[in-house]
């Protein structure tokens, strides 16, 4: 009878030490998940005529002039925007490089640097179309603006590389230049109830320019925003531009199509 009891207890022992296995698994695995599924950032934006500029600052009472320069990074047929990847260096106050993806087939991505370098999950809402874009920063210390790909591909972190890896997207570095530099200004505004803070946003070249005014939100706010953000500019009389796509867009296309005329 002692040894039938002592081999319950340490049965029961085992099956103890079992479950708490079985929890931390189940733990492990809700964790990683949630980590897949992570909550994006939410900005809604909104183009206004540029023609506007004066109106929209005093409309919206904007203050805090800021100036700075953007350039793109693509071949002359913007192969790679047309897959989701976009390469970007800013030039401001701080200047940065930036790898973002922008993925056309709706592929999830998680952080490819472990939290080591500046990752964003973000998702912009477009003439009220959401598109998520998953990206790495880094912050860009030579003198000299790169001209080629193979110039930009040396700057590159080993977490923008790996982001870039993933997507599956083949670059050939070789083909890829700076197809666009674009003169920026920028500005805030106050809260504008019922909406925050409102940034805007003038993006300049040669062949012509677009105006953004744009809003940080809380998930799953974005399609109510961008209709009271609407609201907002029929509101003040601001003219909306006939061209809603995202401003990287259009400049971009603009810029290579006078390329491609020459």
């Amino acid at each position: 009878m002692k040894f039938a009891s002592g081999g319950t207890r340490l049965i029961d022992s085992l099956v103890n030490n079992r479950l708490r296995y079985l929890a931390l698994v189940a733990a492990f695995l809700i964790v990683s998940r949630l980590r897949g599924q992570e909550t994006c950032s939410e900005e809604v934006k909104l183009l206004l005529s540029p023609t506007q500029v004066q109106t929209a600052i005093l409309a919206l009472q904007a203050r805090g002039e800021t100036h700075g320069r953007v350039y793109f990074y693509d071949t002359p047929a913007l192969d790679l925007l047309s897959k989701g990847v976009i390469l970007r260096l800013r030039a401001g106050e701080e200047i940065d490089l930036t790898a973002k993806l922008r993925p056309v087939s709706g592929e999830r991505f998680v952080d490819p640097t472990g939290g080591r370098e500046r990752y964003k999950c973000e998702v912009d809402l477009n003439d009220g179309v959401e598109n998520q874009s998953f990206s790495v920063q880094n912050k860009y210390v030579a003198a000299k603006v790169p001209e080629t790909g193979e110039e930009l591909f040396q700057l590159l972190s080993e977490g923008q590389k790996t982001l870039l890896e993933r997507s599956k997207v083949q670059i050939d570095w070789k083909r890829v230049k700076r197809v666009a530099e674009i003169q920026s200004t920028g500005w805030t505004t106050r809260a504008q109830p019922p909406l925050g803070k409102l940034s805007l946003e003038l993006w300049e070249w040669p062949s012509g320019s677009v105006l953004e005014v744009s809003t940080k939100v809380a998930p799953d706010a974005g399609q109510s925003t961008y209709v009271e953000l609407r609201d907002l500019a029929n509101k003040l009389g601001l003219v909306l531009s006939l061209n809603q796509r995202s401003k990287t867009a259009i400049a971009s296309g603009q810029i290579t199509a006078g390329y491609r005329q020459q």
